[in-house]
């Protein structure tokens, strides 16, 4: 792995509240901190949690970080100008040395580097027991978010635990990748409590700590990833239900502040940017120590109405999507062009010109109105490039369906709870319940829909499109669907083909994984596939 990521650097106080450490071997001794010595009241212990939210935000403040997540079904994006990084993974041909691999690949083990130095020194700081669990859980959770996006990108990846210099680290199988997770979040969810009082751990009445319950969730969608491809240990499910049941048990007994919003439109709107519907959350807010801007709300905003055009709406996801108030909030319903004129994205003019060059669905959910304001298809968007939106890791409403899932797929037959979990979703979507007397291999698969529907195009979720899909092994039919890449009628006699194309290759499951980055390939021999 890279020196960056494994050297035990010593920090300066500059350099700890970023959490930064020197680039390569060379290191100067002048003005070290020893970290033995660091911990040494509350305000250092504080100051080394802000460390590690700093680098959490940093690891999804830009799509670069996220773009395995282009593999999913729900998004595609600009065949031409600057995304190849993203076709790249659309094609499910990432190159090695692809920027935004390489930037998934760094940021995580970032992560984890923050991660460690609290998990390791934390309980040398003069202070309460419970002040230290603080700090520690939230650096075993991140760790363990950060092995879980890494295990499901690259499969087998090396553990670093102590920060020790090891340029021969091996990978670790993917089992074992996902003890780790499971160990971590375990003593996490041990240690936390299930609510905090003052800011920065509270904040517009929002836990932005993890909390007990938030660790819980977590839990629920790493046995259902266990429970799937590639481990395929179906027992998992049962335990899945089980974590994701306490929390629902909770919130219905007002333990715990879940709430599912009353309308689907404040989901991801500004004026809701803390609703309580987040169960897991990454802040961006100038208020918060550890400040740093998000940057997507152009992200989906067309190029040709001065977006960025990241990620477009997949078609054919777009079309199976039932009509109602969410598909009216993940997606415009007509795309306001610069002269004002609400268009369908298909439309042409008289001499058979795409009115909308991108001629795809656009999502919008994280377009802001202009001074952020709720988003309002109709009006003019906001191009600025940075915002405060609260990426939703997990929400509730994902919680409800992971329950509903797990406990059909466990058991064979949903239960009550199951079908109460999934219609209270469908409702808020404008969608009728869901028929009684299903199979259970029915109705989990229609849950796992619903939960492709809840975060289509949202690729800031912990459990997006693409990751339903691989614990399904269906992206292979994705795969092979877009290798055909026929015609998709979008209104009577309009047809429209997707602009990514698909190499004419026979499918392999190891197309699901992305390669090393190609320069921590380079220093470490091990890392090979």
């Amino acid at each position: 792995m890279k020196p960056k990521f494994i050297l035990n650097c010593t920090l300066s106080v500059v350099a700890l509240l970023l959490f930064s450490c020197d680039a390569a071997l060379e290191e100067d001794p002048k003005g070290k901190l020893d970290p033995s010595s660091y911990f040494s009241n509350q305000d250092e212990l504080n100051m080394s949690v802000y460390a590690l939210y700093h680098k959490v935000m940093l690891s999804q403040n830009s799509t670069n970080m996220q773009v395995p997540q282009w593999m999913g079904d729900d998004i595609t994006t600009d065949p031409k100008s600057n995304k190849q990084h993203m076709a790249e993974f659309d094609s499910f041909f990432p190159s090695d040395n692809n920027k935004g691999l390489v930037a998934c690949w760094d940021q995580y083990y970032i992560v984890i580097k923050a991660a460690n130095y609290i998990i390791l020194n934390a309980a040398k700081t003069p202070t309460t027991k419970e002040e230290i669990n603080i700090a520690i859980g939230q650096a075993k959770y991140w760790r363990a978010y950060s092995y879980f996006s890494l295990v499901r990108t690259f499969g087998a990846v090396p553990m670093n635990l102590e920060n020790r210099i090891d340029y021969n680290l091996p990978p670790s199988p993917v089992e074992a990748v996902y003890e780790q997770i499971v160990r971590d979040l375990q003593d996490a969810e041990a240690i936390l409590p299930t609510d905090y009082k003052v800011a920065p751990r509270k904040v517009f009445g929002a836990n932005a700590y993890i909390t007990q319950q938030a660790v819980k969730a977590t839990l629920s969608a790493v046995y259902m990833a266990m429970a799937g491809w590639p481990l395929q240990q179906k027992s998992y499910y049962a335990l899945a239900a089980e974590k994701a049941k306490e929390v629902i048990d909770g919130v219905n007994a007002k333990k715990y502040e879940y709430i599912l919003e009353p309308e689907f439109k404040h989901v991801y709107a500004p004026s809701t940017n803390y609703t309580l519907e987040t169960v897991v959350g990454i802040n961006y807010q100038k208020a918060f120590r550890w400040e740093q801007d998000s940057q997507l709300t152009s992200s989906t905003l067309f190029a040709s109405i001065k977006g960025w055009g990241d990620a477009w709406g997949e078609i054919l996801f777009w079309k199976n999507m039932p009509e109602g108030k969410r598909k009216d909030v993940i997606y415009a319903p007509k795309i306001r062009l610069k002269n004002g004129k609400l268009v369908d994205w298909w439309e042409k003019d008289d001499k058979g010109v795409n009115l909308v060059p991108e001629n795809h669905p656009m999502m919008t959910i994280f377009t802001v109105g202009v001074d952020e304001v709720d988003y309002d298809y109709t009006k003019e968007a906001s191009i600025r490039r940075t915002d405060s939106h609260r990426h939703r890791c997990i929400r509730y409403a994902e919680v409800l369906l992971w329950y509903a899932e797990s406990q059909a797929r466990s058991e064979g037959t949903p239960n009550a709870l199951a079908y109460e979990c999934v219609n209270k979703v469908r409702e808020r979507a404008g969608l009728p319940p869901l028929p009684a007397g299903m199979s259970g291999e029915e109705f989990a698969n229609a849950a796992m829909q619903e939960h492709g529907w809840e975060v289509a195009g949202y690729w800031c979720a912990l459990v997006t499109r693409r990751a339903d899909q691989m614990r399904m092994n269906i992206l292979k039919d994705t795969y092979e669907q877009r290798k055909r890449n026929e015609p998709i009628e979008v209104a009577p006699g309009v047809f429209v083909q997707e602009g990514v194309p698909i190499a004419d290759r026979p499918w392999n499951d190891n197309f699901i994984y992305a390669p090393y980055p190609d320069s921590d390939a380079s220093l470490n021999p091990n890392l090979i596939k």
